[in-house]
């Protein structure tokens, strides 16, 4: 199985507030998950991407919710970009608690090792997916929008 990562948008009080469903995997490792996040972020966590890294040593975190029960956040997620060594190789590290207790319960710490060019090429999907004129966003995969679910 290839790494990839698919975003579903379901229309929620936009153009403000947008409901996402984020599948992940590094080809041994899958999550998903759903958050309800500002539009805004998608555009933020894209421009930072495109940029990313600016040197070796960088990272790049976007964080939504808590793992903290007592914030009684509906879910966490988070995306982070770092280097891995000297040579400036990289990775996204995907994290996701659906915060929920037994037998509901699903956490996944996990990382798809990716080149700079290619960390790059999500944020321009992000940003652009951030227009809301899209349904899908898939990486890894084919990098591409779709205007329609694909199932």
């Amino acid at each position: 199985m290839t790494s990839h990562i698919i975003i579903r948008r379901y229309p929620y009080e936009e153009p403000y507030h947008i409901h996402i469903e984020i599948t992940a995997s590094n080809g041994n490792f899958t999550a998903s998950t759903d958050i309800y996040c500002n539009v805004e972020d998608l555009r933020v966590i894209g421009e930072s991407l495109i940029s990313f890294p600016q040197k070796i040593g960088d990272i790049y975190v976007y964080e939504y919710g808590s793992e903290d029960p007592t914030e009684r956040w509906y879910r966490y997620f988070s995306l982070k970009a770092y280097t891995i060594d000297q040579s400036g190789h990289s990775a996204l590290q995907i994290k996701i608690n659906k915060n929920e207790k037994e037998p509901n319960e699903g956490i996944a710490t996990f990382s798809i090792k990716s080149d700079p060019s290619e960390i790059n090429i999500l944020g321009k999907l992000f940003v652009e997916f951030s227009n809301l004129k899209h349904l899908e966003l898939h990486w890894g995969i084919d990098n591409c929008l779709f205007e329609k679910h694909i199932y």
